[in-house]
């Protein structure tokens, strides 16, 4: 019969012999898990070379221009200031022109209010103050005399519907008109505004007889609205000459350039005067070559680091001796020493014309002064060899981490590496209960033989331990 408990019959250390010969049938378990963490630093490794690759790659991109635009378009950016900026906001897009421009402002636009009439002109004649007869009440907006209304909504009106009743329906239509209705001492009116001020926001009602109400034809006796404030178009001058607009926000006075009046004379005065200024503004593109310039030394950082193997303490970087690594590394070095196709004839061709560098480490340089000099001497050619470079850093970029990129290719390589090692593993494991089994199967049998062995050995003992003692 079997000892209870391994050795204890034969003074063995069963438990501590199998412990011992496990860990020797283990190591080949241990080398996969090794393997396993091998492969899975290496996957987090792409993943920080990846990230350093993407924003290099954005950075890039940021100074292509978009199709159809040229380089000197997209980097051609204007600037505006207006010397009180509260009468007016300017901006400029790529067709302005630089320029100091002297502005008067003569009247802003203004919207177009009614309200309606009281006594007995007044459309709430029913009882209790409402509108005897609704219907379908249609509200359109236009030029005073206009028969082209720019924007037309209907909008029901039940019979017997109060002020505030016509109020909420307006107000929910989204016609352009805003209404509200103020009690005053003459008892409530309807009050409507045009949304937007304008010559062209005229209001007229029509549908409803009770609320009908044209601009060209008021005032009337009978008009259930009066007009309180009249819709105008804006007037001022630039450099002397005179403008006029239907709106306060303008387009079409100064090519490239959306102005914005803000404030008006009031009386006595006749116009509010300051200076709007339009320059070119070229820090963006010196922004976008800074930005580059960070990006490819943040992954020029990133790529020395993974890399790295250090002689003292024998440590190597993730991805040292990689092939990933060094791919990337030569694409970078390509894109930055070659000179793109679409420069072959140009003035400028390399980014060290223009002040950005190469170091010892590694690492680009920007030379400001020399940069800046660049852009103002020649900013066209500037801009056409920034976006040559941006083009090529991209492409670069792209082939590594776009879609069946080489570093996707890479990290998808690993994880079905360390998914077949997961099932290695699982058979190693397998088979090692086996081992452990049979083990233990072994040494219980040799415990219980080495303890047969013993009680016999005693019994043996003790027997001739009794014999008689013969004295010769």
């Amino acid at each position: 019969m079997a000892l209870s408990s391994p050795g204890l019959g034969s003074n063995l250390d069963v438990n501590g012999i199998i412990s011992q010969l496990m860990a020797l049938e283990q190591r080949p378990l241990v080398a996969q898990a090794k393997k396993e963490a091998g492969f899975q630093a290496k996957i987090t490794a792409l993943g920080s070379l990846q990230g350093a690759i993407s924003a290099l790659e954005s950075a890039a991109a940021n100074l292509v221009p978009a199709s159809g635009t040229s380089a000197l378009q997209k980097f051609t950016v204007f600037k505006t200031t207006v010397s009180d900026s509260t009468l007016a906001s300017a901006v400029a897009t790529t067709g302005a022109v630089a320029g100091d421009y002297r502005l008067e402002i003569q009247q802003l636009a203004k919207e177009h209010r009614i309200a309606s009439a009281t006594g007995g002109s007044s459309p709430f004649s029913g009882a209790g103050g409402t509108l005897p007869v609704g219907g379908t009440l249609t509200i359109s907006l236009d030029t005073a005399g206009g028969v082209s209304a720019h924007k037309t909504t209907d909008v029901t009106i039940a019979d017997g519907a109060s002020p505030e009743a016509i109020r909420d329906a307006i107000n929910s239509a989204s016609a352009g008109v805003s209404a509200l209705v103020i009690n005053g001492v003459a008892g409530k009116q309807l009050v409507l505004t045009s949304n937007t001020a304008g010559s062209n926001q005229f209001i007229k009602l029509s549908g409803i007889a009770g609320l009908a109400y044209d601009p060209t034809s008021a005032p009337q006796p009978l008009d259930p609205f009066v007009q309180s404030q009249a819709a105008q178009g804006a007037s001022f001058k630039l450099n002397g000459i005179a403008v006029a607009a239907e709106t306060n926000t303008v387009t079409t006075a100064l090519d490239g350039v959306t102005l914005t009046l803000l404030k008006g004379p009031e009386a006595p005065a006749i116009s509010l005067s300051a200076t709007l200024t339009v320059s070119k503004d070229t820090t963006s593109l010196a922004t976008g070559v800074n930005a580059l310039v960070k990006a490819f030394n943040d992954f020029n950082t990133t790529a020395s680091s993974l890399g790295s193997y250090d002689a003292g303490t024998k440590k190597a970087g993730a991805l040292n001796g990689d092939s990933t690594l060094r791919t990337a590394q030569t694409s970078f070095r390509t894109a930055l020493g070659k000179v793109p196709s679409e420069l072959s004839s140009a003035t400028l061709q390399r980014l060290s014309d223009i002040g950005v560098t190469l170091q010892k480490d590694g690492k680009l340089s920007v030379d400001s002064a020399k940069l800046t000099m660049a852009i103002g001497n020649d900013l066209s050619s500037v801009a056409s060899l920034v976006a040559a470079y941006g083009g090529a850093f991209k492409t670069a970029a792209a082939g590594l981490v776009g879609t069946g990129g080489l570093i996707a290719a890479r990290s998808e390589g690993l994880s079905a590496s360390i998914k077949s090692l997961g099932k290695q593993s699982e058979a190693i494991s397998s088979r090692l209960t086996q081992i452990e089994a049979r083990y233990r199967k072994q040494f219980t049998a040799l415990d219980t033989a080495i303890s047969g062995m013993t009680k016999t050995s005693n019994f043996l003992a003790q027997q001739l331990a009794n014999l008689p003692t013969y004295n010769t």
